[in-house]
């Protein structure tokens, strides 16, 4: 597999969320600077290798593309993927991460705890915050010093660079290039991921994976299949028949009731970059293609052509619950609720896959993020690092190990019982079993195991549209005005497409709001790009 290497302030990620107490004096003993430093790394760094594990077979195996693998059924006849027990002689263990559920009973009245501890050879002292908190929790923890040895680095944290170049391990010896090969199951997590990690000539983190196919623009299949309607549009005019033939206002269906999952699906047909393109070292904004502007005013002829909900313009709709109910037909969403979608509605779930705007054009299919958050670890000796990557590694094995099967259900027997091919979690399992570990460390998310019809249809719209993914390259380059002004330079865009959407401004108003942005922080986030671009090269 070719190494890709990454140089001087390559993949820097700063998205914004809670400064990190500013003001107060956060590593300012180490120093501080606007921009990042780049320490940690000898100026370049070769990112993991992708090794594909072979030790289980998927019924449909990924690509190299990205394509995600597919499983029918939970297999039964699970493996064994790490010998011994990864975190042996660590002792004590601690990790700040967050969580969506309930918190689960302690670990002296958790038997799940327990065990996993036993297994792993080390006590997992977990503080779980909720989500909601969780940036907040993460900034007084960094500030105080006291670092846990394990925590999750939030895509939102403000100064990402410094705090992983400055506070955290430097894990390029332990996982740079072939070297990952002594952890199988993080190296059977895809490029991707890791690009995040990379900051100043290091690999400072381990990724939290998700799969890069991003948003999808699901269809009641069952409902389009009912009115004899074409599931896989071939142009713009072909899906604009589609959505004429899913809306009947006397019936209380329409086919949107939502603008903006529309305007990117549009966007897409037309070949609009992803945020940004580049071209020979120079920038450019999205929101400045004339294709844009174009997808803005076709969204806006379908809103009043009666294509939308009329409480859309109130922008308060549930949208899931009109989905599964059928009153909306087609619905923009993160690829995950492809099975929420199907699971909590009992209906049949479609992606429409985004068609050249005409015979001429070809379409786009942008990339989702392909990290969740990272895992950082506080500065240790060598070995102690070697058995938190450990770690890590037994929590990312894959569907089809007994590691896998006790990091999602736990003990057989004690907190879940096969009920057929699948496996179901007992009430002591609903309790003791929701440790957020995927949130430490998580193998590549995979489609399935769910019925064979749902699994072919997940991966024949993954098949058409990635082929045509189209990447943001400023992902990981280095902008404090866009970590500082993103929320205000969106509302900007946000509000000047509905007010075009909803007919309140014409779609001249589009070049007003596109001048309003680039004064506004546009223009220097994309000098601030060029120049972290140029720095690399």
């Amino acid at each position: 597999m070719r190494n890709t290497v990454i140089n001087r302030r390559r993949f820097l990620t700063l998205t914004g969320g809670a400064a990190l107490a500013a003001g107060t004096g956060l590593l300012t003993g180490c120093g501080s600077s606007s921009t990042p430093t780049g320490r940690g790394g000898a100026g370049s760094v070769t990112l993991p290798d992708y090794i594909p594990s072979q030790l289980v077979k998927p019924d449909l195996p990924p690509t190299a593309e990205g394509v995600m693998a597919g499983y029918y059924q939970y297999p039964r006849n699970l493996v064994t993927g790490v010998t011994g027990k990864p975190g042996e002689g660590l002792g004590d263990v601690s990790v700040l991460t967050n969580m969506f559920n309930p918190v689960p009973p302690a670990v002296g009245a958790n038997r799940y705890w327990q065990e996993l501890n036993n297994r792993l050879g080390a006590n997992l002292n977990i503080t779980m915050t909720p989500s909601a908190d969780y940036l907040n929790k993460l900034s007084t923890v960094i500030a105080s010093g006291d670092l846990p040895d394990m925590m999750l680095i939030s895509a939102r944290l403000a100064r990402r660079a410094d705090v992983l170049t400055r506070l955290c391990a430097d894990l390029s010896e332990f996982v740079s290039g072939s070297a990952v090969a002594r952890f199988p199951f993080l190296a059977n997590i895809p490029r991707d991921p890791w690009l995040a990690t990379a900051y100043g000539g290091g690999i400072y983190a381990v990724p939290i994976p998700r799969a890069i196919v991003g948003r999808i623009m699901f269809a009641r299949a069952d409902l389009l299949r009912q009115r004899g309607l074409n599931p896989a549009p071939a142009s713009y005019a072909e899906f604009l028949e589609l959505a004429r033939g899913l809306t009947d206002a006397r019936q209380n269906r329409w086919a949107f009731a939502s603008a903006k999952g529309v305007i990117i699906l549009v966007s897409d047909m037309l070949g609009v970059p992803n945020v940004w393109q580049e071209q020979g070292g120079k920038f450019v904004a999205e929101v400045e293609s004339p294709q844009r502007k174009e997808a803005v005013a076709r969204v806006a002829e379908m809103y009043q052509a009666g294509l939308f909900h009329p409480d859309t313009i109130g922008g308060r709709l549930q949208l899931r619950d009109l989905f599964g109910n059928g009153t909306v037909a087609l619905n923009s969403d993160g690829y995950a609720a492809w099975d929420v979608l199907a699971d909590t509605y009992k209906v049949e779930v479609g992606g429409i896959v985004a068609p050249g705007y005409d015979a001429g054009t070809r379409p786009v299919h942008r990339s989702g993020a392909p990290s969740f958050a990272l895992t950082a670890f506080k500065k240790a000796d060598k070995g102690r690092i070697e058995k938190l990557l450990a770690i890590c590694d037994w929590l990312a094995a894959p569907l089809g190990t007994s590691e896998y099967m006790f990091r999602k259900f736990g003990v057989e027997g004690t907190h879940w019982n096969w009920q057929g091919d699948v496996p179901v979690r007992t009430d002591l399992g609903n309790v003791e079993a929701k440790l957020p570990l995927e949130y430490i460390s998580e193998s590549p998310h995979v489609l399935g195991p769910t019925d064979r019809a749902r699994v072919d249809a997940q991966r024949a719209f993954q098949e058409k549209a990635i082929p045509h993914l189209v990447r943001n390259p400023a992902e990981g380059l280095y902008s404090e005005t866009s970590l500082s002004k993103s929320g205000e330079l969106t509302k900007i865009i946000d509000t000047a497409e509905l007010d075009i959407v909803f007919g309140r401004k014409p779609i001249s108003a589009w070049d007003d709001a596109v001048r309003q942005w680039r004064a506004a922080g546009g223009d220097q986030i994309r000098g601030e790009y060029e120049k972290a671009f140029a720095e690399q090269q």
